[in-house]
């Protein structure tokens, strides 16, 4: 193998292609590791026993138990950890986040990603969902549970939060609307005006914190509304689209087709 070769960088991927969320104990055989990325989705690694390093994109966090390390799947990572280690691996790809229409679970997604590393306070509680997270087959348990971990993650979290810059609480203040309002509207100047900003500093703000505009960002949580209006009124499709704020039926369906890959009828037939 020539120098340059040796140089590329692994692509690690554990999880089956058909597979959106797999929890498995840690894995006695890799307490060190290469540095590495994943093909395409998130890691979060719960450690409640063990110590050493961990190094995400060239910073380095000291691991002290219980914490859990965060690997978003453009990361390049690695650690050497000292034996035993005691702990459990979630593997969640995006899609599994983008079928839920459950609001909270992208969000509580989206805090967790800003941090490397969380310490937490004990590891009972992360214990037991865990272990039964592990074996569980049904989506709507795995969303509850998952939900469950991470919220109670990030309670660890609070101090930090509080340090945010007035972008990212932007960001997280346009979330927040999203979440409490109980009708989401296609207008993005809406939303920035009730946030006393302009819709060219909302889309800075949503672009430093997702890469995403506030036009795209707004667009998930359309599509999950939508979805949970589908799914569980009897609203015409016509009366839906006025609810989020469309023109007409015609322009929302195409709205719905670009971003979830199917027409609201046909999602609807499909639910049934």
């Amino acid at each position: 193998m020539n120098s340059k070769n040796s140089k590329i960088i692994e692509v690690k991927n554990k999880l089956e292609p058909q597979r959106l969320l797999k929890v498995a104990a840690f894995d006695q055989n890799k307490i060190v590791t290469k540095p590495h990325k994943h093909n395409g989705y998130l890691e979060v690694v719960f450690l409640s026993s063990t110590n050493g390093k961990h190094y995400v994109d060239g910073r380095e966090s000291v691991v002290k138990t219980p914490c859990i390390l965060i690997i978003r799947k453009d990361n390049v990572h690695h650690w050497e950890l000292e034996n035993p280690v005691k702990g459990y691996v979630v593997l969640l790809k995006k899609l599994f986040v983008d079928q839920s229409l459950d609001f909270e679970l992208a969000k509580l997604i989206d805090e967790l990603i800003e941090f490397d590393t969380i310490y937490l306070k004990d590891s009972i509680f992360f214990e037991s969902i865990l272990s039964i997270l592990e074996f569980e087959k049904n989506k709507t348990s795995q969303e509850g549970l998952l939900k469950a971990l991470l919220a109670k993650a990030l309670e660890s979290t609070d101090l930090l939060k509080k340090s945010k810059t007035s972008q990212n609480n932007l960001y997280a203040n346009f979330c927040e609307l999203l979440n409490e309002n109980p009708r989401v509207l296609n207008h993005v100047a809406y939303y920035a005006s009730l946030l006393n900003t302009s819709p060219q500093n909302l889309n800075a703000s949503c672009r430093k914190n997702t890469n995403l505009t506030a036009s795209e960002v707004l667009a998930g949580y359309i599509i999950k509304e939508a979805k949970r209006l589908l799914f569980y009124t009897s609203n015409s499709i016509s009366e839906i689209a006025f609810q989020l704020g469309f023109s007409d039926k015609s322009n929302f369906s195409k709205y719905f087709k670009r971003y979830s890959g199917v027409t609201p009828s046909e999602f609807k037939k499909n639910q049934h």
